[in-house]
């Protein structure tokens, strides 16, 4: 990753990384990269960093007892994007202040070499990955993407997205073909080349290709179509309700929470239901011994091998090979 920096808690304890993996580390591995650990009586974290030709994927998983910082400088021109997958960052850069991720948003901006400081909330687990794109390879998308070309030539930064998005399904694909490679060194490092690409236009499509029909949404239905998504969180392990009793629910027309969920969460209800029930099925697979069947009538598929299909279809592997690794 192109860039540098110290690690340390709020009572000022300095962690030191050393190159390796804990012995009881469960999370995923990206394939090819290198590792780092850092662990003391309050907190631990686990960073992997893969470089590619013209990009690199820094991958970071951790959990903190205490408020944990993170300062460093960037000293890389470049696209950098920030994927928050669980937890919740703050993060600041001398080039342009404040943004924050909430689990599930990602940003991408374009900086000049330039200082930064994070901190994460303590109890939460932490992941994130985070992807550095050179003005060279971002000039492959500039055909498509022409405004790309106005971020290359900012002076000195550019936030590419205005404010967060959210992580759409597609996306969420994408981290998780990242993080559970399916292939050797011989073919990996051209899967990877293909996937970061794929990352970025998917980034880059939010970015500058908003839906100019999208509708205006006033505080309190903003409010209330982030209640729906919380009801829904509750259903993981059993039926949800039908988008009609949903809308009841949080008292909004089945279409406004229909439109606005998908412009909120760059998702249709649906999809975005089945994305959490299959990752709810592989924390089940990961951490219980539940049998798969188990799981599978648990997260809403009565027949075994449709479930195996959309699990391989998200994850990149079988419920079975998983649990076998």
């Amino acid at each position: 990753m192109k860039s540098i920096f110290s690690l340390s808690s709020e009572n000022g304890e300095i962690f030191a990384l050393s190159e390796d993996l804990p012995d009881n580390y469960t999370g995923p591995v990206l394939a090819g990269s290198l590792c780092y650990s850092a662990q003391s009586q309050h907190s631990e974290l686990v960073l992997q960093e893969l470089r590619g030709e013209e990009y690199d994927i820094r991958f970071i998983i951790g959990k903190f007892l205490r408020r944990f910082y993170a300062k460093g400088w960037i000293h890389a021109e470049g696209l950098y994007g920030n994927l928050m997958i669980k937890g919740s960052i703050q993060k600041e850069r001398l080039s342009f202040g404040e943004t924050q991720l909430k689990e599930g948003q990602y940003c991408c901006f374009y900086t000049q070499p330039s200082d930064w400081s994070s901190f994460f909330e303590k109890g939460k687990e932490l992941r994130m990955l985070d992807i550095f794109y050179s003005p060279l390879l971002l000039q492959e998308l500039v055909p498509y993407f022409p405004d790309l070309k106005s971020v290359i030539d900012a002076n000195p930064c550019m936030l590419v997205t205005k404010k967060p998005f959210w992580l759409s399904v597609t996306i969420k694909e994408i981290i998780n073909q990242l993080l559970y490679c399916p292939y050797n060194e011989t073919s990996r490092q051209f899967y990877f080349d293909l996937k970061v690409r794929e990352l970025l236009y998917h980034m880059l499509e939010n970015a500058f290709n908003q839906d100019t029909n999208k509708l205006s949404f006033t505080p309190w239905e903003v409010e209330r179509i982030h209640e729906a998504r919380k009801i829904l969180l509750k259903h993981i392990a059993s039926k949800p309700p039908s988008i009609k009793k949903l809308a009841r629910l949080v008292t909004l027309n089945e279409y406004k929470l229909k439109k606005g969920f998908r412009q909120y969460f760059n998702t249709s209800i649906g999809q975005w239901m089945q994305e959490q029930k299959l990752q709810y099925s592989r924390e089940l697979i990961l951490n219980t011994n539940k049998p798969i069947k188990e799981i599978s009538n648990l997260v809403g598929y009565p027949l075994t091998t449709n479930f195996i299909t959309a699990f391989r279809r998200n994850f990149g592997t079988t419920p079975g090979e998983l649990r076998r690794k």
